[in-house]
């Protein structure tokens, strides 16, 4: 059965992407860029909270497990910066199992994806922080 098309956003979402992986991360960036997102992209968690600062994302896309700071150390810092109350956090990972999704939820996560991501997911997601 094929899913039905995402609509394109009426304005362009700042999304924030944070992978280690640098493949991973860039082919989340451009498939953002191509749905008419204006995005950032960094490598680790540290990074993220400094480019959040300036940036204020609506949407963080955020793997958990990265040097220098893990996705849910980042997460938490993010949620402590005022102008991020209102973000959708969405952690990205591997990991699957009821432990890995608790400590997500309890470290500020709106939503938990496994990967590989479904970019449609992704989308739906991302649009919904304007229809809310």
């Amino acid at each position: 059965m094929q899913k039905a098309p995402v609509p394109m956003p009426n304005h362009a979402t700042r999304v924030l992407v944070v992978d280690d992986n640098y493949p991973s991360a860039m082919t989340l960036t451009w498939a953002m860029e191509g749905n008419g997102h204006n995005v950032r992209t960094c490598h680790n968690g540290r990074d993220a909270v400094e480019m959040a600062l300036s940036f204020h994302p609506e949407v963080v896309l955020l793997d958990i497990g990265m040097p220098v700071m893990n996705g849910l150390e980042a997460c938490r810092a993010l949620r402590q910066q005022p102008h991020m109350n209102d973000a959708m956090i969405i952690a990205q990972t591997a990991w699957d199992d009821a432990g890995m999704r608790g400590k997500t939820l309890a470290a500020g996560f709106d939503f938990h994806l496994v990967k590989p991501i479904d970019l449609g997911e992704v989308e739906r997601l991302v649009l919904t922080t304007h229809n809310t």
